[in-house]
């Protein structure tokens, strides 16, 4: 690579986070390349480094086509697919005056063929955040069947329907949005979600990797599922508050008729069930002292100010490394 900047800050940008995907990388860029936009518009492509154990040199031949430039930022250590999102975003944000960022992973299941499409939906609505929504995946018929199972549990805690990933075009005038909420790092999907903006979807296909298997399994849904929630965490613990209630409202009337028919009636109650009632009072006891602890912790996590990407960016970025173009013959200086 060479240290050559290139970039005019004023192009859309296209933010992709690699972690050891540099064969996916590397035909994603081609791809990117032969991509017409709408408007013929040139793209600088900011491949975010989240701590790869190698970084191979990045091919020149890529920075052609539609790429206008091509810019490495490379982290100091690994911090994670969102985090990696987050800082290319802060960097993005902080440096640079584009007129859209858009942002899709390395491996090909986010086709390039889709840019067009959303730079086209963003020319006709643009104060909304376009994201792709996928029509059909590509995964195993049992990933498939748990990411239905998250949707359904994420409506059922949040009220809110989610079926986009990152593949997204956000306007410039709405980058202040997602970078200054300190939910982005940790689930970039649900911020837009919780954003408040307009949000404009773009049927997409999922494709296929183009190296390698996919790094999503059970347990990165899983972990994946829960951060996204978390990020309307006040919502998801007002509605387990409130189930908690009912329950709680559901043992009271319990007891409250097993006490009756025992001293009210003549009706014959086991002896075991004092043993019922006791077992009972434990859950009601435990289920206030949840909700009671929920409520705290929300309380607690409000009062503490978490440092946003934008003043985080500085110290985790190792080096920025910019590509530099092949210069053709004609055009080399004698």
């Amino acid at each position: 690579m060479t240290c050559v900047a290139n970039m005019n800050d004023s192009n859309p940008v296209i933010l992709i986070p690699v972690l050891d995907d540099w064969d996916s990388l590397d035909v994603l860029l081609a791809k990117i390349g032969d991509t017409v936009l709408p408007a013929e518009r040139k793209v600088d492509v900011i491949v975010v480094d989240d701590g790869s154990s190698r970084v191979p040199e990045m091919n020149p031949a890529r920075v052609t086509g539609t790429i206008d430039s091509v810019r490495v930022l490379s982290l100091k250590a690994n911090q994670g697919h969102q985090r990696a999102l987050a800082l290319g975003l802060a960097h993005v944000y902080n440096e640079m005056s584009p007129e859209f960022v858009m942002v899709m992973d390395s491996d090909g299941e986010d086709q390039p063929q889709d840019l067009p499409k959303l730079v086209a939906a963003f020319e006709e609505q643009p104060d909304a955040i376009i994201v792709a929504q996928c029509q059909r995946r590509s995964e195993g018929l049992v990933f498939r069947l748990f990411y239905q199972l998250y949707k359904l549990m994420f409506i059922g805690l949040t009220g809110k329907l989610i079926s986009f990933g990152n593949f997204s075009l956000i306007p410039a005038a709405r980058q202040g949005n997602v970078i200054f909420n300190s939910g982005v790092w940790n689930n970039f999907a649900a911020t837009i979600l919780k954003s408040r903006v307009p949000i404009a979807f773009v049927p997409t296909h999922r494709g296929t990797r183009y190296h390698g298997k996919s790094k999503m399994n059970f347990t990165s849904l899983m972990i994946h599922g829960f951060s996204a929630m978390a990020i309307f965490s006040d919502v998801v613990i007002g509605r387990l508050i409130f189930l908690l209630s009912v329950l709680s409202a559901f043992v009271i009337l319990i007891i409250a008729a097993v006490v009756v028919i025992k001293f009210g009636t003549t009706t014959f109650v086991p002896g075991y069930a004092t043993n019922i009632i006791l077992f009972l009072v434990s859950c009601l006891s435990l289920s206030m002292l949840t909700g009671f602890l929920m409520i705290l912790s929300l309380l607690a996590r409000r009062e503490q100010a978490s440092a946003l990407p934008t003043q985080m960016v500085a110290y985790l970025v190792r080096d920025v490394i910019h590509v530099a173009p092949v210069v053709s013959a004609e055009l080399a200086p004698v």
